[in-house]
């Protein structure tokens, strides 16, 4: 592969990293405005189509030129078909070559193998991702090398004065070639899942979003920051603070559930409650279990070990002399290695966005789920919609008029 191609390839990648954090918060709300949760399958296909348009998009129109370097007299369109065989023969008598292996390694030849592979991947996604049938397939692969062609021949719509690069029917068949072996291939293309219907990838009604229970937690941190203040007035050494921590912790988040029907401070606040996963209250042992697994006893967990083997391991890095061999300093090492594990903590807390239930990872080990209170209503199917329009445009039977009876005098 050139040089240039690879450069390109770089340029989408670096556009693509820029262009996936962006739309992350936007993806992340759509998804649970429509699923009430993330949903995999869409996100990671949506992703992989980002990623290869932008990739596709820097390989065809870049690099921009100059102005001043285009209206030279270049040759903007090529209407022959298989005019890369004749290319191919040309390029190989200039060269003083021949052989099928100088055929099928020359510029011509691979640049055409090039622009089908090129929409192969398009042809992969259409048909396993979305399911479309084959024929579709081809006429979306004309149809995208057509509009590229078009905006090329064009000068990029009229950016540019002249067109700078080729309009070549050999491109239009190879592109729409490389979309059917995409279509032909899709079966096989594990990697890529299908998209389900909407309906079978929604949350659970009664499932409380992984955002409510950030900003329920959040709150009820807050709270527990504010009473620790407060407490702190009223205690004079640190063995007396650290047990009046813990106490005040398990009053919010143990206690409060217990005698409150599944509730935190928060919970309540935020309309949902503690449950056990076959839905009776959540008793004491689960959740004690749920919050010495959770982010707060992680967390407390994480100090300890930090506190009691921090010096070892930072003895073991100099021993082996680790900072060097990457090219850090030591400040540079701890900080990576500090940021590394909170991005590893940051992942296993957003882990549930995920799941139907909802359930974060404490939950599932302490065997509880969270329950909305006035769980959502079941979204409007098609048929649903079939059903009302049938109901008011079908009559109702009635019946027919009777006769009136004219009771009158006898002549």
């Amino acid at each position: 592969m050139s040089p240039l191609y690879l450069q390109n390839i770089q340029t989408g990648l670096l556009y693509f990293l820029i262009a996936g954090l962006a739309l992350l918060i936007p993806v992340v709300a759509f998804h649970y405005f429509r699923f009430g949760r993330v949903e995999p399958r869409r996100s990671f296909v949506l992703y992989a189509a980002l990623l290869y348009g932008l990739v596709v998009l820097a390989l065809v129109f870049m690099p921009f030129p100059p102005l001043a370097s285009v209206c030279k007299g270049q040759q903007t369109t090529q209407w022959i078909p298989f005019q890369f065989i004749a290319d191919i023969q040309t390029e190989l008598t200039k060269r003083k070559l021949s052989g099928f292996g100088a055929a099928i390694t020359s510029k011509s030849m691979l640049s055409f193998v090039f622009n089908i592979a090129l929409f192969v991947p398009l042809g992969v996604l259409l048909r396993k991702a979305y399911g479309l049938k084959l024929r579709w397939v081809v006429l979306a692969g004309f149809a995208l090398s057509l509009a590229i062609e078009i905006t090329q021949v064009t000068g990029n719509f009229g950016i540019y004065p002249c067109p700078y690069r080729l309009f070549d029917v050999d491109d239009l068949m190879a592109n729409t070639a490389g979309a059917a072996i995409g279509g032909l291939i899709a079966p096989a293309a594990l990697i890529v899942p299908k998209v389900l219907p909407a309906k079978e990838v929604r949350a659970q009604l009664d499932a409380v979003g992984l955002p409510r229970q950030v900003v329920a937690y959040g709150l009820d941190m807050f709270l527990f920051g504010f009473a620790l203040i407060f407490a702190s007035a009223f205690t004079d050494s640190d063995a007396t603070s650290l047990w009046m921590m813990l106490l005040l912790f398990a009053l919010i988040r143990v206690v409060a559930p217990l005698i409150s029907d599944g509730y935190t401070p928060a919970g309540k606040l935020l309309k949902f409650k503690v449950r056990m996963v076959d839905g009776s209250p959540a008793k004491v042992g689960p959740l004690i279990v749920r919050e010495v697994f959770g982010p707060f006893g992680m967390m407390v967990l994480l100090i300890g070990v930090i506190a009691v083997f921090g010096t070892t391991v930072i003895r073991f890095l100099d021993h082996f002399d680790v900072a060097e061999t990457y090219g850090l300093t030591r400040n540079e090492l701890l900080l990576t290695v500090v940021l590394t594990g909170l991005a590893g903590f940051t992942l296993l807390l957003l882990a549930p966005v995920f799941r139907k239930d909802q359930r974060a990872w404490h939950d599932q080990i302490a065997g509880v789920r969270c329950v909305l209170d006035n769980p959502r209503s079941e979204p409007t199917t098609e048929a649903d919609v079939r059903e009302a329009i049938e109901t008011l445009t079908v009559g109702t039977p009635t019946e027919e008029p009777k006769a009136e009876k004219v009771t009158g005098a006898r002549e």
